[in-house]
């Protein structure tokens, strides 16, 4: 292809703001502006990735796992780890222990990537039998984590939520990053501690933002995600214990407690608050 037909495709993808594309959206792109390139049939999508690497205007980003292969991404600008990570998935978002380091309240060890199932309409039944069944062992974890450079990823297929609580946030290098706020973090590490560390980590990220979390609104997206267990039990419970005010527990106490439940997973003859009908780690600081 002569050189004037390549500088227009380079001089056009030197416009793209920093973005990751998959090989498809790349060939998809091309068959809707060949003609606007007037590039020639034989012209591929290998072809116009080679130019745009030999012209400096494309990198390859490689994310690997042990078990699950390699994932690949073409970037474009300067995507920092935590935008690629965002990138495998529409409309995932940055959740868990990497959500309490973007609020300021954990340093920054795994990426975790949220991307929800679809909607479903069953909603169980619990029993105080099958609440101890499904808490006696340890958290169930993801097993699809992938490596990137020095980074961990791991991706999360969490229950659909219709995007309750999810927000735009600046990131460290302010790039932007679509995460969860600040009480939706709270709640999904009470919900999930081993993806914050664990219940102490969990405990001292409470305590670290009482003065700056509503209790209201932790109840406000309780009642939008409607988890089938009491989560509200073990909220109430870690916001009292981070030192929240009586009275701004409210909004959990006036929901119903029925069955005793448990602040963590496979604890070891765990304390119990009668208050809240929870089970909680014994040495719990």
């Amino acid at each position: 292809m002569k050189l004037e037909k390549q500088l227009v495709i380079v001089n056009e993808f030197k416009q793209v703001t920093p973005r990751a594309m998959t090989r498809k959206i790349l060939s998809e792109h091309l068959g809707t502006r060949r003609n606007a390139w007037n590039a020639p049939k034989s012209f591929g999508v290998d072809d116009l990735i080679a130019l745009l690497r030999e012209n400096d205007i494309m990198g390859i980003a490689e994310i690997s796992s042990e078990h699950y292969g390699s994932k690949t991404r073409y970037i474009f600008g300067a995507l920092s780890p935590l935008q690629l990570a965002c990138s495998f998935y529409k409309n995932s978002y940055l959740s868990h222990g990497t959500a309490l380091h973007l609020h300021g309240l954990a340093p920054l060890e795994t990426i975790f990537v949220n991307h929800e199932q679809s909607p479903k309409n069953s909603r169980p039944r619990i029993s105080q039998a099958g609440l101890n069944r499904a808490f006696q062992n340890s958290q169930r974890q993801s097993t699809y984590v992938f490596r990137y450079g020095t980074s961990t990823i791991t991706f999360l297929n969490g229950k659909n939520t219709q995007g309750a609580g999810i927000v735009d946030m600046q990131g460290p290098r302010g790039e932007p990053l679509k995460t969860t706020s600040l009480e939706r973090t709270l709640i999904d590490v009470v919900v999930r501690p081993q993806y914050a560390g664990g219940m102490s980590n969990v405990l001292s990220a409470f305590r670290q933002a009482k003065d700056r979390i509503s209790v209201a609104e932790i109840a406000r997206l309780l009642a939008k995600v409607k988890y089938v267990y009491p989560y509200h039990q073990a909220l109430g419970f870690i916001l009292q214990r981070a030192g929240v005010p009586e009275e701004e527990l409210a909004p959990l106490k006036q929901r119903a407690i029925r069955l005793k439940f448990y602040l963590d997973y496979g604890m070891n003859q765990p304390a119990y608050d009668p208050a809240w009908k929870l089970y909680y780690p014994r040495d719990l600081p």
